[in-house]
């Protein structure tokens, strides 16, 4: 049978991608009109605000097509101050198509080109255009040793138990969860992941993290090690530490890498294991701005362009198989093709570019 859970979420996708298709666009023309008071008769400082605000009304358009109304209603105040706030930015040119006086107010028709590329990109970076994406499922999994600790540890333990989450997972969840990602609950996780030996492994390949993420139905798994090691002690008592963090972020649809980060940071205090917290924190932080500043580039891109989703399918016979693929190519707007990876006994493997 088809897991439903999963293939919904993917059709979610599917009908996501199709009321963004015109964002797939360099630009879109608008047309918009602006207003403004004319006070003391000088009817051109009217003219240049009215101008200014009419390219203001189109870039409101334009962040329209991208996102939808309530998303704006609820991010009026930072699109304002990001966004609306520089409109010449996303204004390629524009041209005027009317103008009339009422009494004090003089009104501006323009037909206004906007970069929706540029647009896009503004609203991933503010962490809005993410949201439109139902905003990844993501389950950390680093594993962290820090001065005084003889080995690797990772929540999920080496025998399956699960343990206190590490520094560097706490850091980077308090990271992306300001740009909106949601997390992986670890005490749900823990009781839901099945772990054989082949996982009780320091170094999760981007494989392994798939299959773990997918039985939470996690979306995004960020995999890695962190080490803190002493540098020996500095004027005054002091010890000084250093931190070396690598991190990879995986979809767990494609198993693709899709961000990595190394880094290192140092720090320094009369406690060693203090120095080793703070240096790893320090790592952490480093390295979530990357991995985030990657991670969105890559949704950035699907939300205006061409997607490449894989998905398997279990319980079908080939007849069945076939109106299955049938039904995707005709009933799902936004998919622009299918490829066939793989059919064996009752389970498919298609990949599907929309």
């Amino acid at each position: 049978m088809i897991r439903l859970t999963r293939f919904a979420g993917m059709l979610s996708i599917f009908v996501l991608l199709a009321a963004f298709s015109a964002s797939a666009q360099e630009s879109k023309t608008v047309a918009a009109e602006g207003v403004a008071a004319i006070q003391n008769g000088q009817t051109d400082i009217a003219r240049d605000a009215a101008l200014e605000d009419a390219q203001k009304r189109a870039v409101e358009q334009a962040i329209g097509i991208l996102i939808d109304s309530q998303t704006q209603v609820e991010n009026y105040q930072l699109i304002s101050d990001k966004i609306l706030s520089q409109t010449k930015g996303y204004i390629k040119k524009y041209t005027v198509s009317g103008e009339v006086t009422e009494g004090t107010l003089l009104r501006v028709r323009i037909n206004a080109e906007v970069s929706l590329g540029k647009l896009g990109d503004d609203l991933s970076g503010i962490g809005i255009l993410l949201g439109q994406m139902h905003k990844p499922r993501t389950l950390v999994m680093i594993a962290e040793q820090n001065i005084g600790q003889e080995i690797y540890a990772w929540w999920l333990g080496a025998h399956g138990q699960q343990t206190d989450v590490g520094v560097v997972e706490n850091t980077m969840m308090d990271k992306f969860t300001q740009k909106g990602f949601e997390f992986i609950d670890h005490q749900v996780a823990a009781k839901e992941i099945k772990v054989t030996a082949a996982y009780k492994v320091q170094n999760l390949t981007a494989d392994q993290a798939k299959v773990l993420g997918s039985q939470v139905d996690a979306e995004v798994v960020i995999i890695g090690k962190a080490v803190s090691k002493s540098y020996g002690e500095l004027g005054g008592g002091m010890k000084s530490v250093q931190a070396d963090l690598s991190a990879r972020a995986v979809r767990t649809d494609t198993g693709q890498v899709i961000a990595s980060s190394t880094t290192h940071a140092a720090a320094v205090h009369i406690s060693e294991t203090t120095a080793g917290i703070d240096a790893l924190k320090k790592a952490a932080s480093d390295a979530s701005d990357e991995l985030l500043t990657k991670i969105l580039a890559v949704y950035s891109k699907e939300v205006g362009g061409l997607r490449s989703i894989n998905i398997t399918i279990s319980g079908l016979d080939k007849t069945q198989f076939v109106k299955f693929k049938d039904t995707l190519r005709n009933q799902v707007r936004s998919i622009k093709d299918l490829h066939e990876r793989g059919f064996s006994g009752t389970t498919a493997k298609i990949s599907v570019d929309s």
